[in-house]
């Protein structure tokens, strides 16, 4: 496999992990919302740190993302 193969599968292999990543923020932040009355704090407290630590992972895989088009484009 050429470099630029396998940076091309790098790139749809990140794709996924970015679009999972988001649907599960998404999902949390609606649990979040239906939720915050029922919840008691302590899982709603959770559910928020997870909500945090998902976006940041979104934000990591949009950059490395980008990091590895920008890679390809040198190659």
């Amino acid at each position: 496999m050429s470099e630029s193969e396998s940076i091309k599968a790098d790139i749809a292999f990140h794709e996924k992990m970015f679009f999972t990543a988001i649907a599960a923020l998404m999902t949390l932040i609606g649990w979040m919302a239906s939720n915050y009355t029922t919840a008691n704090s302590l899982l709603l407290s959770a559910v928020l740190i997870v909500s945090f630590f998902a976006g940041t992972y979104v934000v990591y895989q949009y950059r490395l993302i980008k990091r590895l088009i920008k890679e390809l484009k040198n190659v």
